[in-house]
């Protein structure tokens, strides 16, 4: 699965953390809901997916987290803010 999109995350309310999708918001609680068949890889080209709580960090919740504890058994995510340019020449040196 590769998703290209904005991540929006919500750490005071982790569980309404999404992915901006163009159909509307992909919520954590709709990955965990998710009936995935083989998930295997997961890439997130999006802003702030592994963001969680800053004051516990080892025990956030966060999009790559949901994807994880949906049954994916690789993710990749990012901490910080995707310049779009940035983010396809690090695709295209990942794939």
């Amino acid at each position: 699965l590769h998703l290209a999109c904005h991540g929006k995350p919500n750490r005071q309310q982790p569980f309404e953390s999404f992915f901006a999708m163009r159909d509307g918001p992909f919520m954590i609680k709709d990955i965990i809901r998710s009936d995935w068949q083989d998930p295997e890889f997961a890439f997130l080209s999006a802003c702030h997916t592994t963001v969680g709580d800053e004051k516990s960090p080892d025990e956030s919740i966060h999009l790559a987290a949901a994807m994880q504890f949906s049954g994916f058994c690789s993710v990749v995510g990012s901490m910080w803010s995707n310049d779009e340019e940035v983010a396809q020449e690090i695709v295209s040196a990942f794939y």
